[in-house]
């Protein structure tokens, strides 16, 4: 944001520089008293005249091109004029990349103060009326504008995390957005996402992926607290530095949003849907005409006889063309939690496939199983499968398919009491109640397709204590629920900003309930 400076505009901005403790404005010890009718003439006298820093005069006092202000240069730099700023002097390394940028004519305008001292005494700057320009020793000297300097003026300019420009503001390859980089991270601005900060750890690995060429893109927030740790969001997702293991999680939200449907071992392997199993890879063609984006492939089971994937020629069929038609596939799998490494062999093993050099785009964990009795070793076995899986694949977004908690917090608190939402937290980037409001009957007051999807969406996010936290809605299921369900599901989600929706599953799935589903595109609260 510019500063316009506009008769006691400049002195006002001057006060509260001074007052907030940023600069100090250096004098000339001894100064005589100067009268000159000149401001220029004045303003040099004050400063010392020939025998101050400015040194003697180079040139008269002459008109700028734009006929507002008046200037003279010396031998150790310039004073400018107009009735709006005062005179004030520039030199040294900041005069000189004020001159690079074009003078008055740049868009840093005329200068608004002296060049003044930073707290810190290693820095110097000068303010302009369109921005500043910042030096110290190590970084030579940076101009820094706009919102980007509104942003990093609201950060506490060079005391802030960011420290001081390292560059000038440049554009990116793009064409649309446009940086500043600094001693400690980096501001990036778009006309749609504005100015946003990213440091540390989270700027190094966004770094690592592409900058904002990556799936990431760029960031629509600062860097925040989140549970045990930091996060930064991006247009395409998050990534997320936990304290306890100093580890940044990618989470590329692309495979939960928009639309998705289900496809279960018994749709489409031949252990479990026969030699002949009912959905095969060509069913890809319909739900692509349907408008579905992800699919969802359960891509093992937990059955004993198959300790790896299932049928991995019929997902690398499905996962290849999924991709083929722009889609994405999530592979999940439902651990029993009796055999933790067998559970996490097979997760591994999602991580890990390849079909014609393409990988499964996220993988989910589907926690529901209650084999495990005793629901305090059942929790610790889950934490556990759940830190190492993420570990494991620290680039892989994981989802957390969850019970719903209208259920597990209101009518049946006995189901899975003591649900480790915040253990879990760290572990996975999005999350997908299995909100059947078709399991519910009109009785309980939950059979609202609204109601059940809203209130599931705010407890998922209560329990994690994350009020924004990646919310991807499973609804349905049944081949007699009517269009208006799916019409108020996909409502609902939307005014909780549930990031997407999905339907289980392909098989019962009417053909009715797509189009209120299909152009499903929010981005999250």
């Amino acid at each position: 944001m510019a500063i316009r400076a506009r008769g006691g505009v400049v002195t006002v901005l001057l006060i509260a520089l001074l007052t907030a403790g940023l600069v100090h404005i250096p004098t000339v010890a001894g100064a005589a008293v100067c009268t000159q009718a000149d401001p220029v003439v004045r303003r040099h006298c004050e400063l010392g005249g020939s025998s101050g820093f400015l040194g003697a005069p180079t040139t008269g006092v002459l008109p700028t091109p734009d006929r507002i202000g008046r200037f003279q240069y010396y031998t150790g730099g310039s004073i400018y004029w107009t009735a709006a700023t005062g005179a004030r002097e520039v030199h040294g390394d900041i005069l000189a990349k004020w001159g690079s940028l074009g003078w008055e004519r740049s868009f840093l305008g005329y200068p608004l103060t002296d060049e003044l001292t930073a707290p810190d005494r290693v820095g110097r700057g000068s303010f302009f009326q369109g921005g500043a320009v910042y030096w110290t020793p190590s970084t030579g000297a940076h101009e820094v504008h706009g919102a980007i300097y509104a942003k990093w003026r609201s950060m506490g300019l060079e005391r802030s995390v960011l420290g001081y420009p390292v560059t000038d503001e440049f554009s990116m390859p793009d064409g649309v957005g446009r940086a500043s980089f600094f001693q400690g991270g980096a501001i990036y601005w778009t006309p749609a996402t504005g100015a946003h900060e990213v440091h540390g750890a989270i700027l190094s690995t966004w770094g690592a992926m592409g900058w904002e060429r990556s799936a990431l893109g760029y960031p629509i927030s600062d860097e925040y607290d989140v549970n045990a740790g930091r996060q930064s969001d991006f247009q395409g997702g998050f990534l997320r530095w936990t304290a306890a293991t100093g580890i940044v999680r990618t989470a590329v939200l692309g495979p939960y949003d928009r639309s998705g449907t289900w496809v279960s071992r018994y749709g489409f392997s031949r252990e479990f849907g026969g030699p002949t199993p009912p959905i095969a890879p060509t069913a890809v063609d319909a739900m692509a005409a349907a408008g579905v984006d992800t699919i969802y492939l359960q891509a093992a089971s937990k059955d004993p006889r198959f300790p790896d994937l299932i049928s991995p020629d019929l997902l690398a069929q499905f996962l290849t063309r999924a991709h083929a038609h722009g889609m994405q596939v999530v592979a999940w799998y439902l651990p029993e939690l009796t055999d933790v490494e067998a559970d996490l062999r097979r997760l591994r093993g999602m991580v890990d496939f390849r079909a014609s050099g393409q990988a499964f785009d996220a993988v989910a964990v589907d926690i529901e199983d209650l084999t495990v009795a005793d629901v305090d070793l059942r929790n610790a076995r889950l934490v556990d499968l759940s830190a190492r899986l993420a570990a494991y694949a620290p680039t892989t977004t994981l989802g957390a398919i969850v019970l719903p908690p209208v259920v597990t917090d209101v009518l049946n608190t006995s189901y899975w009491p003591r649900f480790p939402w915040r253990q879990l937290a760290p572990h996975y980037q999005v999350w997908l109640p299995m909100a059947y409001w078709s399991n519910r009957t009109a009785a309980s007051g939950w059979r609202d397709a609204y109601r059940y999807t809203s209130e599931n969406v705010a407890r998922v996010r209560g329990n994690l204590g994350e009020p924004c936290a990646a919310v991807s809605v499973i609804g349905g299921f049944g081949v007699g629920i009517p269009a208006s369900d799916y019409t108020a599901m996909a409502r609902a989600a939307a005014d909780q900003g549930a990031i997407g929706v999905s339907v289980w599953d392909w098989a019962t799935t009417p053909a009715a309930s797509w189009p209120p589903l299909r152009d499903y595109a929010v981005r999250g609260c």
